[in-house]
């Protein structure tokens, strides 16, 4: 029998096939979303699967460039290219959120070119107030109050309290399995983790909390290495899709222990209140989920500080799509608060859908001996 983690990566690397599975074995419907700023628990608790989108890394884009300009973010590009060559036959339904660029004008575009039984659009505030938490709350309803004239029937406060209440358990043991990939001589590597928290976005979240239960209570405590522990890396950007990266940097010696980006740490950083207005706590908890697009500078460089200084990290790369202008926004003020706070070196390196690989190993290895070599 395949071990979870095997499981996961299939999963990952799978995505469409397992999702089909999935759609054949119950008949639910499904419902896509980008970004870790939708409460899915609100898709589950209605009893639809919730899908978040991320492309295949594994064909050309052509459909899509007729109908989104090329300079837009190629992830998202990609994800609507294979939408339209019908390689998402399981979908139900796209909600679409207020967030970058690419993503926000993709509404119309999808709505347009492919409609579906159910798409929406939900506004993603932009500050962290009293007045924007209430106004997102009853975005949140409207979405909601949609969705149940879609399934023709009620989602239910206990429904949300169960989904809200599974959901934590989840964020919780992904947590976790972060913090022990951060040891001298963790149990997992920077790819293990990557197909956790992918994988999450395409298995039923009872499963995929099971499987993450299950791989968390064989692990035990190991020895310390004697060695001395390799450089370690935070790794920033919008998305980081492209393993060959993790790839790069693991055959220096370097470790990613902590990372900043919308399918990593940023994923399962809401902690949602339970026992409370469920709506109201979702808005509260996923309004501070700190993308480029929704979050101030503040707030960005707290939550990086943090992971800089529990982590122990050694330098940090910037990995940025090189179309997403959210990110590029922030890069600049975001290195230079963590040149300042914490004497380390930083470096940006631009990426893209299906990029060459060479040029970036050069630099990269260049800047992971750079920290490593205490003579230079």
């Amino acid at each position: 029998m395949p071990s979870a983690l095997e499981r996961m990566a299939d999963a990952v690397q799978n995505a469409p096939a397992i999702l089909q599975n999935i759609k054949t074995e119950t008949s639910k419907q499904m419902i896509g979303y980008f970004h870790p700023v939708f409460p899915g628990e609100i898709l589950y608790a209605a009893g639809i699967h919730p899908v978040q989108l991320y492309p295949r890394l594994d064909e050309p884009i052509t459909l899509a460039d007729d109908h989104l300009q090329t300079y837009l973010c190629a992830y998202v590009r990609a994800e609507w290219d294979q939408i339209l060559k019908g390689e998402r036959p399981y979908l139900d339904g796209a909600i679409i959120p207020r967030s970058c660029e690419a993503v926000t004008f993709l509404f119309q575009t999808w709505k347009r070119h492919n409609p579906f039984d159910f798409i929406d659009y939900v506004n993603i505030p932009w500050k962290n107030s009293a007045n924007t938490l209430s106004f997102f709350t009853k975005e949140l309803q409207r979405v909601k109050k949609n969705l149940e004239s879609f399934i023709h029937g009620e989602i239910t406060s206990s429904a949300l309290a169960d989904a809200i209440a599974l959901y934590n358990q989840n964020r919780s043991l992904l947590r976790k399995a972060c913090k022990l990939s951060t040891a001298q001589n963790p149990p997992f590597e920077p790819l293990d983790i990557f197909n956790m928290v992918m994988s999450g976005f395409v298995l039923d979240k009872k499963e995929h909390t099971r499987m993450m239960t299950a791989l968390l209570s064989q692990i035990e405590e190991t020895a310390v290495s004697p060695e001395p522990p390799p450089v370690r890396l935070l790794l920033s950007g919008g998305c980081v899709l492209d393993t060959r990266l993790l790839d790069i940097i693991n055959t220096t010696g370097a470790k990613v222990v902590a990372d900043d980006f919308n399918n990593g740490a940023r994923s399962f950083q809401p902690i949602v209140e339970e026992g409370k207005d469920p709506m109201e706590s979702l808005a509260k908890a996923y309004a501070t989920v700190p993308c480029g697009f929704n979050t101030a500078i503040e707030d960005r460089f707290s939550f990086m500080a943090d992971a800089v200084s529990q982590h122990a990290v050694d330098g940090v790369l910037f990995a940025i799509n090189r179309n997403c202008e959210t990110e590029k926004f922030d890069y600049p003020l975001l290195d230079r608060k963590i040149r300042e706070r914490f004497k380390i070196p930083t470096m940006l390196i631009e990426t893209d859908y299906l990029c060459a690989m060479g040029a970036l190993q050069t630099r990269i290895e260049a800047f992971i001996e750079m920290i490593g070599d205490k003579d230079i």
